[in-house]
C-alpha cells in the first residue's frame, strides 16, 4: 500500500502524531503499523519521509512501553530477595527469553520497576511516543539514587523539556534538575561517588584494550584538556596521525615519562590548559545554591562550583554571571572579534556546537555572528558556537538560523523548525 505524505497523522503542535490526551499525544499504534506497512518511500516528498521516520519511532516507543509494563508485572509476581528491587531470579527468565545477558536483563528490569513505581511521568511519555526507551533510560539512570518524592519530581520536571533532545542533552538536563531539586543531596552523592574512583583495564579485540579512569569531573576535565592541548601543539613535519590517535599517544607517553616522537618539546612541556567554570555571582557569594557549569562536563553542584572557582592553582578560569538574567558581568562588544571574556562566556554557555544534536565541543568551534557583523553586534545575543561543518552549512545551504538571547531556532530546507537551548539552559 502506498501512502502520500498528507495521509500521515500529525500532531497539532509539533507536526508529529495526532491529538494530545491528558497532556500527552495519543495514537492508535496498530492502525499506524498497518498504514506504514508496505508503503513505497519513493511516493513521498522529503517532508513525508521525515514524518514516516517520526511515526515509526513513536510506534517502537509504544511497543517498548508495553514491554516495560510486562517486565514490571513479572518482577512483581516473583518473590523478593533481600537487597533486590525485583525477584532475584526474574532477570534469568527475561535474559533467556529475550537473548540478553543477565546483567542487561537486570538493568532492563530495574528501569521497568523505576518507571512503573517511582517515575510514572517517564512511562507516560514512552507510551505516547514522546521518548524512546533509550532516551527514557537516560532519565531513570539519574533518579536511582534519589528518594521517591525527589525522583518523581525530577522526572515530572524534565519529561516535558527533553522530547526533542538527544541522550547527551537529556543527561545534562536531568543533572541540572537534580541539582536544583536536591542541592544538599548533590554534595553527599558527589562525595560518595568520589570514593569509588578507579582505573579499569578492559581487553578488546585485535590486540587493543580500553583503559578507563573513573575520576572526579574537575580532575578528568583538567587531564583531558592537558592531553588535548599537547596533542594540538606543534607537530613534527610529516606526522600524519589523526587527532584521536595523537591524544592517545600523548596520554601514554605522559604517563610513561617519554617524549612523544611526533611533537616538539619534553613530556612536561606545553600549554597549561584552562577549564572554565561558570557560576552565578550570588552563588559565588553564598547567597544561594544555583548549579554551576563545568566546561566539557555540564552542571555541577553549587558547593563544587564554589570550590573550583576558588582554586588558586590557575588551572581553572571562572566566569561569573548576573544572577537575574545569566549574562556575563563586564564585557564589551564594539569589535568584530569578541574580547577574551566574551569569547570564554559564549563557549562555556553553549558547551558544544549549537546545531541540533551536534556534540562537537564549543572549545574547538567557530564563534559565529547570527546576524553578520557589523549589521549584527558582537554581543551575547548575537554570537554562538558552530563547528566548522555547521558554520559552513549555515552560509552555504538553505538552512536558516535566528537567535533570541542564546535560544537558537534552525529552519531546515523542508521548513521544519528545530530549537536548541544554551547548555543546561535554566531560566531564572
Amino acid at each position: 500500500m502506498n501512502i502520500p505524505s498528507d495521509s500521515i497523522p500529525r500532531h497539532a503542535d509539533t507536526g508529529v502524531g495526532v491529538e494530545f490526551d491528558d497532556g500527552f499525544p495519543g495514537f492508535d499504534s496498530v492502525s499506524m503499523v498497518r498504514a506504514l506497512a508496505g508503503f513505497d518511500p519513493s511516493d513521498l516528498d522529503d517532508d513525508g519521509l521525515l514524518q514516516v521516520m517520526v511515526e515509526a519511532q513513536r510506534i517502537v516507543a509504544a511497543a517498548q512501553a508495553r514491554q516495560v509494563k510486562a517486565m514490571a508485572e513479572l518482577s512483581r509476581r516473583r518473590p523478593r530477595a533481600f537487597g533486590h528491587p525485583f525477584g532475584e531470579f526474574a532477570a534469568d527468565e527475561v535474559a533467556v527469553e529475550l537473548c540478553l545477558t543477565r546483567r542487561a536483563a537486570e538493568n532492563r528490569l530495574g528501569q521497568a520497576v523505576e518507571m512503573t513505581t517511582r517515575t510514572p511521568a517517564i512511562l507516560h511519555a514512552l507510551e505516547a511516543g514522546r521518548l524512546d526507551l533509550y532516551r527514557a533510560s537516560a532519565i531513570t539512570d539519574a533518579t536511582y539514587g534519589l528518594d521517591d518524592a525527589t525522583a518523581a519530581q525530577v522526572a515530572t520536571q524534565v519529561v516535558g523539556r527533553v522530547e526533542r533532545r538527544n541522550v547527551s542533552e537529556i543527561r545534562r538536563t536531568v543533572r541540572q534538575a537534580v541539582l536544583r531539586v536536591d542541592p544538599d543531596g548533590a554534595e553527599r552523592r558527589r562525595e560518595r561517588a568520589r570514593a569509588d574512583r578507579k582505573v579499569v583495564l578492559t581487553p578488546l579485540d585485535d590486540g587493543m584494550a580500553e583503559l578507563t579512569a573513573f575520576l572526579p569531573a574537575d580532575q578528568a576535565s583538567a587531564v583531558y584538556r592537558r592531553v588535548d592541548a599537547l596533542a594540538r601543539g606543534a607537530r613534527v613535519l610529516g606526522d600524519e596521525r589523526g587527532a584521536d590517535a595523537r591524544r592517545a599517544d600523548v596520554f601514554v607517553n605522559l604517563l610513561l615519562g617519554r617524549r612523544d616522537p611526533g611533537m616538539a618539546g619534553e613530556p612536561g612541556s606545553g600549554l597549561r590548559p584552562l577549564v572554565h567554570v561558570t557560576v552565578s555571582a550570588s552563588t559565588l557569594a553564598g547567597a544561594d545554591d544555583k548549579p554551576g557549569r563545568l566546561d566539557g562536563y555540564g552542571p555541577i553542584g553549587a558547593a563544587f562550583a564554589r570550590q573550583i572557582a576558588a582554586d588558586p592553582t590557575g588551572t581553572w578560569k571562572r566566569l561569573v554571571t548576573d544572577p537575574t538574567d545569566g549574562s556575563l558581568i563586564e564585557h564589551s562588544h564594539n569589535t568584530y572579534r569578541p574580547p577574551a571574556a566574551l569569547d570564554d562566556f559564549i563557549r562555556a554557555r553553549d558547551g558544544q556546537c549549537r546545531f541540533p544534536s551536534c556534540q562537537r565541543s564549543a572549545q574547538h568551534a567557530d564563534l559565529d555572528h547570527t546576524i553578520p557583523w557589523p549589521t549584527g553586534p558582537t554581543a551575547i545575543g548575537n554570537l554562538g558556537a558552530l563547528c566548522r561543518r555547521h558554520h559552513r552549512l549555515k552560509h552555504q545551504t538553505t538552512w536558516r538560523l535566528t537567535q533570541t538571547n542564546g535560544r537558537f531556532c534552525w529552519t531546515s530546507p523542508t521548513g521544519r523548525n528545530y530549537i536548541t537551548e544554551p547548555a543546561d539552559h535554566d531560566p531564572p
